[in-house]
């Protein structure tokens, strides 16, 4: 499926409150088919491009604040509970169901949800960026795709590690909050990292708001992975090699010589020893 095509039906499942802070790639993809060929306006196309940066990075950054708030507020409210529970245990069989332990589960649901769904907006909007470069490269001539890249990998929406170890430790306390569920996604061997299997498990019991955060997420996780097979190159702009790096950033994988930004720095050297090696006669 074609990325303008995964993009749409992300936005038309996400939430609605977070359509109009994506990228506004159909716009820019008309904008492009307008630019002339032999007068590429380089200057304006890429001023377009820093306010959907400047976008995303208002966006993301808010809402990581949001989070941090948030996160913390649930951990004093689950201490306070351990508190009055008996032998260290956060759940009796008296408090198992009450309104209070509910509330605080569909708390943490929703957060996670909204953790990893920022995590794919970060992405999904990066990966839209590539895109609409290489075409305005490609019908221009320029090599605008590399530098702006560059520049990218540097803001704060792709800045994810805060954001992921947000994300495992929220999921630490989903298990801690949802231990049957937790024991049953053992079992079945399913893998962790996407959406808590823990919060899976939940939604139905905790509320329409949170199915559809839950569902808004597998929405942007569905899109990404098809990115991923899309692209298996090691190309340093592919999806699969930057969301591997992306994926990779939490357990040390990614190290200064391999990261995005220096394997963009080796490509554009070897361009540029390409480009002063003579031709053989």
């Amino acid at each position: 499926m074609k990325f303008g095509k995964e993009f749409r039906i992300h936005l038309e499942k996400t939430l609605p409150d977070w359509r109009d802070k994506y990228l506004c790639y159909k716009l820019l993809k008309k904008l492009l088919k307008n630019i002339p060929a032999d007068n590429p306006q380089q200057e304006w196309f890429v001023g377009i491009l820093n306010e959907e940066v400047e976008k995303f990075n208002d966006f993301y950054v808010d809402k990581e604040e949001d989070f941090i708030i948030r996160f913390q507020a649930l951990k004093e409210i689950i201490e306070r509970v351990k508190e009055r529970g008996s032998n260290e245990r956060v759940f009796t069989s008296e408090t198992e169901f009450s309104e209070e332990i509910m509330e605080i589960r569909k708390d943490f649901v929703s957060i996670h949800g909204e953790m990893v769904l920022l995590k794919n907006y970060s992405s999904l909007n990066f990966a839209g960026l590539i895109k609409i470069l290489k075409k305005y490269d490609k019908r221009t001539g320029e090599l605008l795709t590399l530098p702006f890249t560059q520049l990218a990998f540097q803001q704060p929406f792709f800045t994810t590690e805060p954001l992921s170890r947000l994300v495992h430790e929220c999921e630490a306390n989903l298990e801690v909050l949802f231990p049957l569920e937790a024991e049953v996604v053992e079992s079945t061997g399913t893998r962790r990292g996407d959406v808590s299997n823990a919060a899976f498990g939940a939604t139905l019991l905790l509320g329409e708001e949170t199915v559809d955060i839950y569902q808004s997420t597998l929405a942007a996780i569905t899109a990404i992975k098809g990115l991923k097979k899309a692209s298996s190159t090691k190309n340093p702009l592919s999806m699969s090699y930057i969301f591997g790096n992306q994926d990779n950033e939490n357990t040390g994988a990614v190290t200064e010589e391999n990261s995005p930004c220096e394997s963009l720095k080796s490509l554009h050297n070897e361009e540029d020893a390409n480009m002063h090696t003579p031709s053989p006669k």
